[in-house]
């Protein structure tokens, strides 16, 4: 999941699990006398996953020997970043904090906020991170967060019984069939209905990183991000004219589909009837199991559509999160951090392997021992969805590592050919259409590389 600019940071939004030496718990539990406190900061995700994390962080704590005690604050999306400058700016930056792989080098390693692992965990547990995840945490050599999960960007949801109705056989593998797939569902909907959920606005820029690769081999930038490559791929323009002909047919909505607007709750809008099918993140199997069991038999799950219905290639970046280590902290503390996190993330497999038995398998394993765990344990009737999530990851790029408004320029391009598609006005006026999209996006990036600002590639 990208992360993007957040705002103000704000009281009322922090959770806090306080377990101070000293100080009574709220929860009443015992304290470890003399123990050192290691603060961690969390982000405040779906209630399942912060329910699971405080059973952990007890579960750590009833060690009343190993002379730590953890102490974890929730933050919601929007004050957490504001939450950890405040913090680092008075000294006291929490002694672990999550990262997410696209923002390591910017927020750890080029900061200087996080300390390299390398020395912290053992090398059997950096050994033991899989080979298309290390390179998302690791720079000159050095690891700098130690990963929990990944999550594919892009993954195809969609109602059975709502293809059926409309004599829809089977998912589409195709763009051609994802259109004629469209046509046959359009005409069984109701009012506030439509065939299918894309990602909009600033959604736009991350979840397409896998269809950006998938049609021109790379993203935005050349390999040493000197150059634009978004005017001379005609893959862009592909994406492009999908989206252009998806909204020139009404064959999705205008605005967003989520009680919540965004596109990391889009499945939501697919679970109450509103559209057919839809692009969602991997992370949506846990929303379905958590909130909408009783539909689960009715949802079907597959790779995006690709222009060619090549399945073998990327369709999807991984996001997720890693655990980075605080270089305010004194070593003592960077130490007992370590063992926070090897005991968390990598000690045991079974007890790391609880976290994704509780997302239903809907984020997938970044250590090989705990893919081995799982898939022995997986249940049977998870199993076709867990597949699918685990292929899709096994292909997925790393999200993009370049400023941010690089990707907006992308993401723009998809949404201003979505909503200024007009069918009544020919092919002449949707190739112009997409053109100066492109156009304006290329130039735009173009002036960012070439800014005296630009610093390039720093690895």
């Amino acid at each position: 999941m990208k992360t993007r600019s957040l705002s103000k940071f704000i009281v009322p939004a922090l959770f806090v699990v306080a377990l101070t030496a000293g100080c009574k718990s709220k929860s009443k539990d015992p304290v470890e006398e003399g123990a050192t406190i290691i603060t961690m900061y969390l982000r405040n995700f779906e209630d399942w996953s912060n329910e699971y994390m405080n059973k952990r962080v007890k579960e750590f704590n009833s060690n009343m020997e190993d002379g730590i005690q953890l102490s974890v604050k929730f933050f919601e999306d929007e004050a957490y970043t504001d939450a950890f400058k405040v913090a680092k700016e008075n000294g006291s930056a929490p002694d672990i904090f999550m990262c997410s792989y696209g923002n390591i080098y910017h927020d750890v390693v080029e900061t200087g906020d996080g300390v390299p692992l390398n020395d912290l965990i053992k090398q059997e547990y950096i050994d033991d991170i899989s080979d298309n995840i290390k390179p998302m945490v690791t720079y000159n050599d050095k690891v700098y967060g130690y990963p929990q999960l990944s999550e594919p960007s892009s993954i195809f949801f969609y109602r059975k019984s709502m293809l059926n109705t409309a004599g829809v056989a089977s998912a589409p593998s195709t763009w051609a069939e994802l259109l004629e797939a469209c046509s046959k569902i359009k005409p069984t909907l109701k009012r506030g209905q439509y065939c299918v959920g894309i990602p909009i606005g600033s959604a736009l820029s991350w979840s397409t990183y896998g269809l950006q690769y998938n049609l021109t081999g790379g993203l935005a930038l050349n390999d040493d991000w000197t150059q634009s490559r978004v005017g001379t791929e005609e893959g862009f323009k592909d994406i492009a004219g999908l989206w252009y002909d998806l909204y020139g047919n009404g064959y999705v909505p205008n605005g967003a589909i989520s009680p919540k607007g965004s596109y990391n709750d889009i499945i939501e809008g697919m679970m109450m009837g509103k559209v057919a099918m839809t692009f969602a993140g991997s992370w949506s199997i846990a929303e379905i199991m958590h909130t909408y069991s009783d539909l689960a038999s009715d949802v079907g799950v597959s790779v995006i559509p690709t222009k060619d219905g090549n399945t073998s290639k990327v369709t999807a970046s991984n996001g997720g999160w890693t655990y980075a280590i605080s270089s305010q902290s004194d070593k003592e503390h960077q130490q007992k951090a370590a063992k926070v996190i090897e005991w968390l993330f990598a000690e045991s497999p079974e007890r790391t392997a609880g976290f994704f038995e509780a997302a239903y398998y809907s984020k997938a394993a970044v250590t090989n021992s705990v893919k081995a765990y799982i898939s022995e344990h997986v249940e049977d009737n998870l199993k076709e969805w867990t597949n699918v999530i685990n292929d899709v990851a096994s292909k997925a790029i790393p999200e993009a590592t370049y400023p941010w408004s690089i990707s907006v320029a992308v993401g723009t391009i998809f949404e201003t050919c979505g909503l200024n598609a007009d069918l009544n006005k020919g092919e002449s006026y949707k190739t112009t259409t997409i053109n100066n999209a492109i156009k304006t996006a290329d130039d735009s990036i173009n002036a960012i590389i070439h800014s005296s600002s630009w610093e390039g590639k720093p690895f």
